[in-house]
């Protein structure tokens, strides 16, 4: 992938199948075979970011409300705790199959929004490096401030201590 080339595709029901418990990750329903958030059905739009030797695909969810993103489109709403629509570095989940990503597009509802990850796939590579190495410095130090703070306190990063080096 170039550094315009960054697509929104769907996670393939195969992510689920293949990590049945994951803590503070994005839910799959496997009793029903459907994905689930408070009873709606939906597959989850990702992208794909490479860091040393690991995958991970950082999904889009629609009301973040922290800093910890690459916002695609504000969206505040009656709560002013939501930054908007967009990216979100703290639910980002590990891959280790390439086939966990479907070939099938994740169309956002607003072209616009879309059109904001044209040219920022190293700029989102970037902040989501960052995101992770002051994970990782917050874990060895055992710094309660970052761990507990709401960008890092619900975060699917603790699934993955070993890969990281922890």
């Amino acid at each position: 992938m170039g550094s315009s080339e960054m697509e929104l595709k769907k996670l393939d029901k195969s992510f689920y199948l293949a990590n049945p418990v994951l803590v503070q990750a994005l839910d799959f329903d496997m009793a029903t075979n459907t994905w689930f958030n408070n009873g709606k059905v939906r597959g989850h739009g990702v992208v794909q970011i490479r860091l040393n030797e690991l995958t991970f695909a950082i999904p889009v969810r629609s009301t973040i409300q922290h800093s910890e993103s690459f916002i695609l489109e504000i969206n505040r709403g009656p709560d002013k705790r939501n930054k908007g629509m967009g990216l979100d570095y703290s639910k980002a989940v590990l891959l280790r199959e390439s086939n966990h990503i479907s070939s099938d597009i994740f169309l956002l509802r607003s072209k616009v929004a879309g059109k904001k990850l044209l040219g920022k796939q190293a700029h989102i590579t970037r902040k989501f490096a960052h995101y992770v190495e002051r994970y990782i410095k917050a874990v060895q130090k055992q710094d309660r401030n970052i761990l507990n703070s709401i960008g890092y306190r619900h975060t699917t990063l603790v699934n993955y201590h070993p890969e990281l080096g922890l």
